[in-house]
This record gives C-alpha cells, sequence and structure tokens, in this order.
C-alpha cells in the first residue's frame, strides 16, 4: 500500500490543521498510527451515536465504523445526520486504500454545526383547509434541516389530491410506491416527503396495515423530526395523534369563523396536549379569545418563501431554547 499524506498536508498548502472524527467503538490502530504521524491533522474520537455527533462542529472528515447506539439516537438518525451535514464519510478500509483523495475532500470541506435533539412528531392538523398547514409544515421541515443538520420527514396525510405535488413536483413518489416498490422518497432542501391521499390509506390500511404502520415507525427512527400534515378524517390519523412522549397536535387554525370552530371541535377531541396555532392574523381582533399557544401574522411574501418568521415560533414550542439556537 502506497500513500503520501505529506503532499496533501505540507505547510505550504496549510491554512489550517484538518480535523478528523474517528467513530468506531473498536478503532483501527493502523488507522490510529497513520492519522498520529500527521502532525497537521487533529484527530477526534467518538464511540456512541451521541458521541459522534456531540463532536461533529468544525470537522472536515469523518471516518465511520461500528458505533454504539445511544436511547434517541438510532445508527439510522446518525446516518441521516451525516447526510445531510455535507461532511465526507469514510471507512477505515476505504480511508486507508485512498487517503490521498480522503484528505482532498476533507480539505474542501466548509463542517456545518449539527445539533443533538430529542426526537419529536409534530402533527398539523384542522378539519378546515385553506388555514396553512402544508405551508407551515414544509418551512417548519426546511428550517429544522437548515439550522441543525438533522433529518426530518413529512407525511402528508390528505384527503384530496396531493399539495406537495403542487407544491413541489408531480414526479415526488407516492407512499405506495415507497411502502410497497422499494422507491425512495423525494428529497426536497434536504427533507424526505412522503405524500399520502385517502383513497391510498383506505386500500392499504384495509389490506397490509401491518405494512403501512412499519414504514411510518422507520421514517420515525430514521429522522429527528417528524411533521405531519394531517387532515382529521385520514384513516391513519387517530393512529398517530394518540398520546407518545414527543409527539405534539398543533391545531392549526386561522381567525376565520369557520376554521376556529372547527379547531375548537377538534381540541376537544385531542388530548391535552394540542396546542392551537393561530395563523394569518391581520389585526389584534383577530386573536381576541383565540388562547393560541403561537400567533403567526398574516404575510404572503412570509409564506410564499417559508420565511423562518413563519417556522421559528413552531419550532420554539416543539423545542423550547430554538430562538437561541436559531440565531
Amino acid at each position: 500500500m502506497n500513500f503520501n499524506l505529506s503532499k496533501i498536508l505540507s505547510p505550504q498548502k496549510r491554512q489550517k490543521d484538518l480535523i478528523v472524527l474517528l467513530a468506531a467503538k473498536q478503532p483501527d490502530q493502523k488507522l490510529l498510527d497513520v492519522l498520529a504521524s500527521c502532525p497537521m491533522v487533529t484527530l477526534r474520537e467518538a464511540f456512541t451515536t451521541q458521541g459522534v455527533l456531540q463532536n461533529l462542529v468544525g470537522v472536515n472528515l469523518v471516518i465511520l465504523g461500528e458505533v454504539m447506539p445511544m436511547t434517541g439516537l438510532s445508527a439510522d438518525v446518525l446516518a441521516r445526520t451525516l447526510e445531510t451535514s455535507g461532511i465526507p464519510v469514510t471507512s477505515a478500509e476505504d480511508f486507508l486504500e485512498r487517503p490521498d483523495e480522503w484528505m482532498a475532500q476533507a480539505r474542501l470541506t466548509s463542517a456545518r454545526q449539527v445539533s443533538i435533539l430529542p426526537s419529536r412528531q409534530v402533527n398539523l392538523v384542522n378539519w378546515s383547509g385553506g388555514v396553512g398547514k402544508t405551508t407551515l409544515a414544509m418551512g417548519i421541515c426546511k428550517r429544522f434541516v437548515e439550522r441543525t443538520s438533522l433529518p426530518a420527514a413529512l407525511l402528508e396525510l390528505g384527503m384530496g389530491g396531493c399539495a406537495l405535488h403542487a407544491r413541489v413536483s408531480a414526479d415526488v413518489p407516492e407512499f405506495f410506491a415507497i411502502a410497497t416498490q422499494n422507491v425512495p422518497p423525494a428529497r426536497w432542501h434536504g427533507v424526505s416527503l412522503y405524500p399520502m391521499d385517502g383513497r391510498t390509506a383506505d386500500v392499504m390500511w384495509s389490506e397490509e396495515p401491518e405494512r403501512v404502520l412499519s414504514v411510518i415507525e422507520e421514517t420515525r427512527k430514521q429522522h429527528t423530526l417528524l411533521v405531519v400534515d394531517a387532515n382529521p378524517a385520514h384513516p391513519l390519523f387517530g393512529q398517530l395523534s394518540t398520546p407518545q412522549p414527543g409527539r405534539i397536535n398543533l391545531i392549526v387554525s386561522s381567525p376565520r369563523d369557520d376554521a376556529l370552530l372547527q379547531a375548537k371541535r377538534l381540541a376537544d377531541e385531542l388530548d391535552e396536549n394540542a396546542h392551537l396555532v393561530l395563523n394569518m392574523v391581520r389585526s389584534l381582533a383577530d386573536r381576541a379569545g383565540a388562547q393560541a399557544a403561537v400567533t403567526l401574522p398574516f404575510n404572503e411574501t412570509w409564506a410564499n418563501t417559508l420565511d423562518p418568521r413563519l417556522s421559528d415560533p413552531i419550532l420554539e414550542l416543539t423545542y423550547p431554547g430554538w430562538s437561541r439556537r436559531s440565531k
């Protein structure tokens, strides 16, 4: 095996030390020896999934082996996080085969800061349409991935046409194809998309309920944040809205009388872990008597551009302290 790290790490070319994270519960001694011989490389080590995330800040290259999973942070979530972060990832074997190539990739990397956050499922729901559920769901997921580099998924439980097809692309694979044909979900700004209309749910739920729940559970395991854009009439909403740790029901309503009445009806049906998000507020009068946990202004420009000022208050409700993290 012939390689020359010195031509990659020469002082003339060096602007700062490269930070290499070796993630393995049983590190390869040969790899440790090679990295230790490079004075212009700073080595970090991690043995658990949580340890990897805690040490990612400023990292230029991850050499990933088998690590110990921690509660609430599976190997799947770690893999999706590394994929989203943009940091080059390789195995010990591949690095030793092609060290020059991997160190060159590391030199080009500008690592993003990765946060450690617990898993959450956020259900955005109302019987009434036109209250902004889909816009908020898309904005929340996009903002979450941008600020944390953690994996997020958007599950659409609609009763009519697919809003994600209209908002993103008609080519976004539907839940049926993902579940039965091993088609990977579409990725949009790093967010995994899972659209499912009522007809698909009726068929699959009556014939293969275990498969439906299995795909959703696997999706939850692979993503730190799962946002569900839901119609309460959808066959799966009852399964996904029951009280569980880390699950939050957000009833989204505009100040329209019909939307507020439907929101009140839904609040009576859901458990105490349900909060009202009053969207599209134009004046102080719109807030009267609403008792909303979050109030969002009517601003078409913000809605069209998925402005963080609409998603940050909801993320603050989901992850207390988010406002400090997002600055």
